[in-house]
């Protein structure tokens, strides 16, 4: 399980770049500027958020901690590839 979350925080890091790179090209048009800076912020607290219960559930060894730190960190590459998707269609 913490392999599985370790290997999460690492997605997590190419889906914070990728909204990076959106927020900083976004058009002004219908807002997507605010939809990329929502977003960017949504993912650097959850990578926050979801890191720092996997290092604490790491050191004492905590099932439901890792589990839900691997929740947590989970949400954004999942997100990331989702609007790829959908901004490619």
């Amino acid at each position: 399980m913490t392999a599985l979350g370790w290997l999460f925080l690492g997605a997590d890091l190419v889906a914070l770049l990728f909204f990076l790179s959106w927020s900083l090209t976004a058009s002004s048009r219908d807002g997507e500027i605010a939809y990329a800076i929502v977003a960017l912020l949504l993912t650097l607290a959850l990578v926050g958020v979801g890191g720092g219960l996997l290092i604490f559930s790491a050191k004492r060894k905590s099932l439901l901690g890792l589990w839900c730190s691997t929740l947590l960190l989970g949400a954004p590459p999942v997100t990331a590839v989702s609007l790829r998707i959908i901004n490619s269609l």
